[in-house]
């Protein structure tokens, strides 16, 4: 069934190739951080002579490059490409494919319908404030370079499956009726950046997590609306996908729902968000399971000036039935100096706890530099 569907989109691409001259712009964003942090524990251990600083060169400077233009059948198109020159944390050993995008969007009376390496609908519609704060932490993880956190254990995701993944896929946005609008995206393999078929047979496994997930399906709804200056918006998300067997072990498939709510006055605003993935990805009939994430932000600005506050929960129950889970709390500012430029700080604290026992206690301030041009 989902090779007709794919089949079918393609016919319906093919029959869109009918290109007027385009227009074309080039854009760029560069960021840089400095921080320093104090982690009283690490795997466990209260001295372990191990912290963290200095400065980082981020994972998300680019260059981007967008053309626009009408087909003779009047359907507007644009695409969308990403350079980024650098991997994700400075190693050169591998590229950060969160940042490489390759889009072709094709758009009219019908909604939109989108092809390439692309975040899916869940990252389009649901309201993610983490990434939103000033510094963008801690959705941006760049706080994860000021400390070291627990390995082997599995804490529970912040996100749905599939969030911040631009793995080849396809989705559709609908336009906006009376303040509704739905989504759906279908993504062949979770961990296939445009080469076809490399990936899907490999399986693998992070932190008892089957990770490969294939022929993920992403339905979304969403309202937003006003009423005497009050903004609201909510958003429902139900992702599912397919696992499979490593080593001869079986792992469910996946259902994932995440629903989120925001509320905005003025120049204040403010959101919830959850997902609840279940035991999906973990090996078939064993105790692990209730993996689960919920933030909550709030973010308010005045002239040049944003100050805001987010905390991420997230838990999980090990294969032992022991509840694992982490806390992440930051406080951030930003100032800005106008010209695409902005100067930030955060604050974060960090906590992970598995069976009741501390693993790891961080926190830490980092500093932020970014301009787009």
């Amino acid at each position: 069934m989902n090779k007709i569907f794919l089949i079918c989109i393609s016919a319906l691409l093919l029959t869109l190739t009918s290109f007027v001259k385009a227009e074309m712009s080039l854009s760029g964003y560069q960021e840089f951080f400095v921080g320093n942090s104090n982690q009283t524990t690490l795997d466990g251990t209260t001295e372990h002579g191990v912290a963290k600083g200095g400065f980082s060169n981020g994972r998300y400077s680019r260059i981007t490059a967008n053309y626009s233009t009408t087909l003779d059948s009047g359907i507007d198109v644009a695409g969308h490409y990403v350079v980024n020159a650098r991997d994700c944390d400075g190693a050169r050993s591998g590229n950060c494919a969160v940042v490489n995008h390759n889009k072709i969007t094709f758009s009219g009376g019908f909604g939109a319908i989108t092809v390439g390496e692309v975040f899916d609908v869940g990252a389009d519609m649901l309201s993610r404030m983490t990434a939103g704060v000033p510094t963008n932490e801690p959705d941006g993880s760049m706080l994860s370079h000021y400390y070291t956190g627990a390995t082997g254990k599995n804490f529970g995701a912040g996100n749905e499956v599939n969030y911040a993944d631009n793995s080849m896929k396809i989705k559709y946005n609908s336009n906006i009726y009376s303040g509704f609008s739905f989504g759906v995206g279908f993504t062949p393999n979770s961990v296939e950046e445009g080469a076809a078929g490399t990936d899907a047979q490999l399986g693998g496994v992070s932190n008892s997590k089957y990770v490969n997930v294939t022929d993920v399906t992403t339905l979304a709804g969403k309202y937003a609306g006003e009423m005497d200056g009050v903004g609201l918006e909510a958003t429902y998300v139900v992702v599912t996908g397919n696992s499979g067997q490593v080593a001869g072990v079986n792992y469910n498939d996946y259902e994932d729902t995440a629903y989120s709510v925001k509320l905005s006055y003025a120049n204040f605003s403010a959101d919830y968000r959850k997902n609840e993935a279940g035991n999906s990805g973990q090996i078939k009939n064993n105790n692990a399971g209730n993996d689960e994430g919920t933030s909550m932000c709030a973010m308010y600005t005045m002239a040049n000036i944003g100050i805001g506050a987010c905390q991420v929960e997230t838990s999980f129950t090990d294969t032992s039935n022991f509840d694992n889970n982490s806390t992440t709390r930051t406080y951030s500012a930003d100032y800005n100096l106008g010209g695409g430029m902005k100067i930030g700080i955060v604050y974060f604290d960090l906590e992970q706890v598995a069976n009741n026992a501390t693993i790891t206690d961080v926190d830490g301030i980092v500093s932020k530099l970014s301009v787009g041009f």
